[in-house]
């Protein structure tokens, strides 16, 4: 029989559309495209609206990669 792990709630697992405007620096109009795009991931819960804290996180490090090469592929233009 196998045991369920405990969750560790020491960080959020989801943040309110202004925690997440905040975090990553967008205006609310920007934000519920990011959300309508499948960007970020969310939720409601009653009338609040959540955003995981996951999806932020993969948001930063997919604009990291794009950013990247963006910046390779200009480097390499220069040569």
């Amino acid at each position: 029989m196998s045991r369920a792990m405990p969750i560790a709630l020491e960080a959020p697992l989801v943040a309110s559309p202004n925690q997440a405007m905040r975090a990553i620096q967008v205006s609310r109009k920007k934000l519920y495209e990011l959300i309508n795009t499948g960007e970020l991931e969310s939720y409601t819960e009653g009338k609040s609206r959540r955003i995981t804290v996951k999806s932020i996180n993969d948001y930063i490090e997919r604009r990291l990669a794009a950013e990247a090469v963006r910046r390779s592929r200009a480097a390499s233009d220069r040569k």
